[in-house]
């Protein structure tokens, strides 16, 4: 499939969605800020 109907069909799947759930990889969080589990002052 080329690229813009994948898009296409994404949009719609969002659109329809009755909820998102997304995720973060580990360093993720880090770079918003927030605290890591391993540094000095980490959780």
């Amino acid at each position: 499939m080329d690229l813009e109907k994948n898009i296409e069909k994404a949009k719609q799947a969002l659109k329809e969605a009755d909820a998102i759930l997304t995720t973060a990889g580990a360093g993720m969080g880090v770079d918003s800020g927030l605290p890591d589990f391993r540094g000095k002052e980490g959780f």
